[in-house]
């Protein structure tokens, strides 16, 4: 009587098909600790950074300020197209009656002011970027996105661990250290970058610190995303915290009332005639 051919059991046979076909057994855990390359990296900062952005948006918000000597509240609209090389940017403040119609336009890296009270338009010099707008605790350079984190800083993931994020959602908080690039034009000497990921690809920013000097063992400010919303069918960060942590108490908080993305500007509405 012939002996039936031997075949592996089941595991091993799945072993044998997964060698025989020339496919990697990779365990699942060592999956989610391998390490991660530069352009990866890169790609989740650039997402994370342009996800209330978009190629083009639209957006009307309110900036409330808190300090120790005064509070102050603003209505913005803010446009932004990244759809080609010049990024461009205009912060037009819709209110109070005060500051209604002030304006701030970025064209490439020409940025320029307008003050509806003189009727003249003053272009912005690169040590201003540092400097604070209109009061708050965001810099010229936070909302006209001049430093680039992805191409002025080098980074290195520092942790990966599994959380649940404010819906209740399992994701992956991911937490960068960030260090300026040799002769880059940046402010900070180090940025600390914590981000949400789910599914594998779909970004999201939750944190990100600031500190003065690489060596510094307390940041300066911290910018903390939340209140997530639904913005076309995708769970979105509606609120920006900027917090002072060398002033306690003091803050600056935007939140986001419309967001529309894929906006089809015409060249006029980023014009010096745009910002009257």
């Amino acid at each position: 009587m012939n002996a039936r051919p031997a075949f592996p059991h089941r595991p091993t046979r799945r072993l044998w098909l997964q060698q025989a076909l020339g496919l990697a057994i990779v365990p699942a855990w060592a999956q989610a600790n391998a390490p991660v390359g530069d352009a990866q990296l890169s790609r989740w900062i650039q997402a994370a950074e342009r996800v209330l952005r978009g190629r083009s948006s639209a957006a009307v918000m309110k900036m409330q300020i808190q300090r120790s000597d005064y509070q102050r509240e603003y209505d913005l609209l803010v446009l932004s197209d990244d759809r080609d090389e010049q990024s461009k940017v205009l912060i037009r403040m819709l209110g109070p009656a005060l500051w209604r119609g002030n304006a701030t336009l970025k064209v490439g890296e020409r940025i320029s002011i307008y003050d509806p009270r003189t009727r003249r338009v003053t272009v912005m010099g690169s040590s201003m970027l540092a400097d604070q707008w209109m009061g708050s605790h965001f810099t010229n350079d936070d909302l006209m996105r001049e430093t680039d984190l992805a191409r002025h800083y080098s980074y290195e993931l520092q942790q990966r661990v599994a959380e649940r994020d404010e819906l209740d959602r399992p994701v992956e908080r991911l937490s960068l250290q960030l260090r300026p690039k040799p002769n880059a034009p940046v402010a900070w000497g180090r940025v600390q970058y914590q981000l949400h990921l789910r599914d594998g690809d779909a970004v999201l920013p939750l944190q990100v610190d600031y500190f003065r000097r690489a060596g510094d063992a307390q940041a300066q400010r911290s910018l903390r995303y939340s209140r997530l919303a639904p913005i076309d069918g995708r769970p979105l960060p509606l609120r920006l915290t900027m917090q002072a942590l060398d002033k306690p108490g003091e803050y600056t908080q935007i939140d986001y009332a419309r967001l529309k993305f894929d906006n089809d500007f015409g060249a006029d509405d980023f014009s010096e005639r745009a910002l009257r």
